[in-house]
């Protein structure tokens, strides 16, 4: 059997079960964000801020119980770039985002949210030095195929904003650069560590973006609370914290990849729990579409042996 060795892509078959397991939790968690984010009363920048601002304050005592706080301190200056990179990524990703959604519609934005695997696995591929198969690459091209077919269903019935629709795009590109900081970052930083300093940063930054604009920052609406501590929680903590997981585990174009699931959630989610929200039949058919280019991604790679060279990536990327 083969032996996980700490930072190569060489791991036993349970390692990369456990890898895999975490992805696919991953994937069902970030497809709630947007539920809960259409139901709160919230401004967008104040909706992010407390989502990592308590996704920070659950993480905390993991933190300190497991050493995460000395290793902080150890960082070098180079984690601290890559750190201060996803961490301004991610805010702008959850800003844009986040306001995507009250100009056009969950589907709609979720589609071009996620829009971002062919730019990562592009900058993985020439940057990264981080090899995408043949298969791979068609998975990807599938997968996006069916993005494309279910935005083809929300422009048909005349229902997006363009604003809207720039702003999510906008916040794909943001999650792209977001994935790929984070790959190189967690070949050397644990994740919770990695993963706190980032969502820390990020909840900085939203925090001044609400207090620029105007918005009130203290939310005490029991209601608001909740849905905040359920976007802490299932998307952030379950979701975004498991995909860093895995990106020291496997390329970042897989997780960028899988991402794609979350139009597929999120538009059945809308279906059931937001009112006016029906999948048409393109919805459905580029869901399988979406399912199916996951499939290819996810299993056309070799269990054994991924390749990706760390030092070249650390090297390239800074």
């Amino acid at each position: 059997m083969l032996q996980l060795r700490e930072g190569r892509h060489v791991r036993s078959s349970g390692e990369f079960s456990k890898v895999y397991l975490a992805i696919g939790v991953a994937m069902v968690s970030i497809s709630f964000a947007s539920i809960f984010i259409k139901w709160s009363e919230s401004p967008p920048f104040v909706i992010a801020y407390y989502r990592l601002g308590f996704t920070c304050l659950i993480l905390l005592p993991f933190l300190i119980r497991y050493g995460g706080l000395s290793e902080i301190r150890s960082f070098s200056g180079r984690d601290w770039m890559l750190v201060l990179l996803s961490g301004v990524a991610l805010s702008f990703h959850f800003g844009l985002w986040i306001v995507s959604l009250s100009l056009t519609l969950v589907s709609t934005s979720v589609i071009l949210v996620t829009s971002h695997p062919i730019f990562v696995a592009a900058i993985s591929h020439f940057l990264m030095k981080e090899k995408v198969k043949k298969i791979a690459a068609a998975g990807i091209v599938l997968a996006f195929s069916g993005v494309v077919t279910i935005s083809l269903s929300d422009y048909s019935e005349g229902g997006s904003n363009l604003v809207g629709d720039l702003m999510a795009f906008l916040g794909g590109i943001c999650a792209g650069i977001y994935f790929l900081s984070g790959r190189v970052a967690r070949q050397r930083v644990s994740v919770l560590p990695y993963a706190f300093t980032v969502y820390g940063l990020s909840a900085a930054i939203l925090m001044c973006s609400a207090a620029i604009v105007g918005d009130e920052l203290l939310v005490t609406e029991d209601r608001e609370i909740i849905l905040f501590l359920l976007l802490a929680i299932v998307p952030t903590i379950f979701g975004h914290t498991m995909f860093n997981y895995a990106l020291k585990k496997v390329p970042a174009h897989i997780i960028s990849t899988s991402v794609l699931g979350e139009p597929v959630g999120a538009s059945i989610l809308a279906f059931l729990l937001l009112p006016g929200e029906v999948p048409g039949i393109l919805i459905i058919a580029g869901g399988c579409l979406v399912v199916l280019g996951l499939y290819i991604v996810l299993t056309g790679r070799d269990k054994g042996k991924y390749e990706a060279s760390e030092t070249s990536a650390e090297s390239d990327m800074l």
